[in-house]
């Protein structure tokens, strides 16, 4: 069986990281993504400036994970030699794909309005930073402030209030990427049932706001912040991390206090407190939190996570490890429903990637295939759509390609 977005050819205009990791969803699930780069200026990525690339072997690993499955053209959208191949091409497109900043598309010439002329059913998806309307549209946005400005980053801080910004997983860039994919699918459904294109925005604000849905709509709904609460004086101290013996940590799950604390009392031979009551937010309360942190945090500190874990799971509490990426990458239950595959490189031989989360019985995904060089598909990929040998020579003597 085929993928289920097998036949659907995405031209991709998007850099860094929200654009092209929406393209490596959609290209998992079967979609033909082709990745328009400028000859001059590819993707900021290829290089070592914003890092990601290993030293030892000269693996770019940061553009690799956001461009597997890829075809790569040069194209220079700037010449009118280089936008008219674009509006060739478009003619056999489903989506273009681009996340340049508020009115660059339109200077390029590859906007909606400027593309359905060439393809009337063509779909044109932008992921903008806050959003195509308001005062701040024209802003640039990157992970930190996208963090900042839709309320997330004030959740990470603890009871002094300071923010904790985990930047290395790029969590809004990458919040965003799966909404643009989404969008992307919506956008294809709708014009497979109802034989439209159209223009769809999806911000990286917006995404971020969606995200926190649980908690934001409790303030909206009740008027509620979510409480800051320090590391020692949690809100619930059977929700939370602990230290074992072994310098590892464990997740202990507890969501029910009065249900599960008696519970986990008798597992950890802690019997004698089983019938103190639940901390509340009065200052006696949070004081008494802190208590009970300290002495789970004794207890735990007296055997191997794993122990500790086998006691748990035997009596059903949810727990689990806190795993570094080493764990993770030798974890059976990953390996088990194949969440990280093995590529080919042309360079660099067998490497492994984080595969597809999403499981199709019938019409699966995978990934396919490594990052492109920059260019690598330019002959190919024009030759497909209609141009000889010729006249790709002379769009590169022009500077087009």
């Amino acid at each position: 069986m085929p993928a289920p977005l097998e036949g659907i050819r995405i031209l991709d205009l998007t850099i860094l990281i929200n654009g092209p990791y929406a393209t490596v969803l959609l290209s998992d699930m079967g979609a033909e993504v082709i990745k328009i780069e400028d000859p001059a200026n590819p993707d900021p990525y290829r290089g070592d400036v914003l890092g990601g690339v290993d030293a030892a072997s000269g693996m770019h690993t940061y553009f690799e994970t956001m461009n597997r499955n890829k075809r790569s053209v040069a194209l220079d959208l700037k010449t009118e030699a280089g936008r008219e191949v674009m509006y060739q091409l478009v003619r056999d497109a489903d989506v273009v794909i681009s996340n340049f900043r508020p009115g660059v598309v339109e200077r390029l010439g590859v906007d909606y309005e400027r593309l359905t002329p060439h393809n009337p059913n063509i779909i044109t998806v932008t992921a903008s930073g806050l959003g195509r309307q308001g005062p701040d549209a024209e802003q640039g946005v990157v992970d930190l402030t996208g963090q900042a400005r839709s309320g997330y980053l004030a959740l990470t801080a603890e009871g002094d209030g300071t923010p904790r910004y985990v930047g290395s997983y790029a969590l809004a860039d990458q919040v965003g990427a799966m909404m643009l994919a989404y969008g992307t699918v919506l956008a294809v459904l709708a014009r497979e049932r109802y034989g439209v294109g159209q223009d769809v925005d999806v911000s990286q604000l917006g995404s971020m706001l969606a995200m926190q849905s649980l908690t934001l709509n409790n303030y909206l709904l009740m008027g509620a912040e979510p409480r800051m609460t320090s590391a020692d004086a949690p809100a619930n101290p059977i929700f939370h991390v602990y230290r074992a013996r072994d310098d590892k940590w464990l997740a202990l799950a507890c969501l029910q206090f009065e249900r599960h604390w008696p519970l986990l009392c008798r597992v950890l031979g802690l019997d004698r407190f089983a019938d103190l009551a639940a901390p509340d937010p009065s200052k006696e309360g949070i004081a008494r939190g802190r208590e009970l942190v300290q002495l789970l945090a004794d207890t735990f500190a007296g055997a191997d996570r794993d122990t500790w874990l086998t006691r748990l799971r035997s009596e059903r509490i949810v727990c689990a490890p806190v795993q570094r990426y080493p764990e993770v990458a030798l974890d059976p239950q990953v390996a088990a429903n194949e969440l990280i595959t093995e590529l080919e490189h042309p360079q660099f031989g067998r490497v492994r990637q984080v595969g597809t989360p999403v499981k199709l019985s019938r019409t699966p995904g995978a990934a396919r295939s490594t990052a492109p060089e920059h260019g690598q598909h330019t002959e190919e990929v024009l030759l497909a759509a209609g141009y000889s040998w010729h006249e790709i020579a002379a769009l590169r003597a022009k500077g087009a390609i």
